[in-house]
């Protein structure tokens, strides 16, 4: 067994399971809503753990909390692995997380 797990440290292919990367996604900056405020271009996005949503910075005007209430998931348009950017509504409700997921544009 001490052998199994040395060969994987050393990247050794003699028995180990390779942990998988996530993949890399990126989603638009977009004033009040997705990525950093005061910046252009794309936000890469962290997955939420495996359940198949992720996370970016975003502003939310109007909601100083740092507390998660009732966070949700929103659908975002991605053509590979770019997402459309989306801007804070108050249809979306209160909270400070907000998750995404990928949908066919």
């Amino acid at each position: 067994m001490r052998l199994r797990m040395l060969s994987c440290a050393l990247g050794l292919s003699i028995g180990c399971a390779a942990a998988a990367a996530p993949p890399s996604l990126r989603i638009e900056r977009s004033p009040f809503g997705s990525g950093l405020q005061n910046a252009t271009g794309t936000e890469n996005a962290d997955p939420v753990a495996d359940f198949g949503v992720w996370h970016v910075p975003q502003y939310l005007p109007g909601y100083p909390t740092a507390a998660t209430i009732w966070p949700r998931v929103i659908e975002v348009p991605c053509i590979k692995d770019v997402c459309a950017g989306y801007s804070i509504t108050p249809a979306m409700g209160r909270g400070e997380y907000l998750f995404f997921r990928k949908a066919s544009p």
